[in-house]
């Protein structure tokens, strides 16, 4: 454990507690002392929380492009698997699916993911599409038989 974590650590216990104690002094209707303890308790918690940078911005590290990808297939597969009536009780509209793979595609763009894979991605959707179709034209054809 570093110095800073090891600070931050302490920093934030003490923030917890002065903030216990802010609304103790709260309570018992002292509140210029409630507000004292509040305004500690506020300082500490901001030098416990507040944002660094371990690294620089612009890294070539291929390992990152690695999880990028990988986080942007998960979440690829898991908008397809949403669609594809897994635990859902109304299957899902053309237009609930488009909007859906509108979103994902502009997610994608900025996302390092090969042509091959974006083109795989397309397909399940087509394949969730044309269900989707299918089933919408035997629910057509199932009311048009009952008139």
């Amino acid at each position: 454990m570093t110095l800073d974590r090891l600070l931050r650590w302490a920093g934030f216990c003490a923030g917890i507690i002065t903030a216990i104690f802010a609304g103790y002094m709260f309570y018992t209707d002292n509140v210029a002392w409630g507000a004292a303890w509040l305004a500690m308790a506020v300082g500490f918690l901001c030098f416990a929380t507040r944002i660094r940078s371990e690294r620089p911005a612009t890294s070539d590290d291929p390992s990152d492009d690695k999880d990028l990808h990988d986080l942007a297939i998960l979440i690829a597969d898991i908008a397809v698997m949403s669609l594809q009536n897994i635990g859902r009780t109304i299957p899902p509209g053309t237009k609930e699916i488009q909007d859906l793979q509108d979103k994902l595609n502009e997610f994608l763009d900025s996302m390092p993911v090969d042509e091959t894979e974006r083109e795989e991605i397309a397909e399940k959707f087509d394949a969730v599409r044309n269900r989707t179709r299918r089933n919408e034209g035997g629910r057509a054809i199932m009311r048009s038989s009952r008139l």
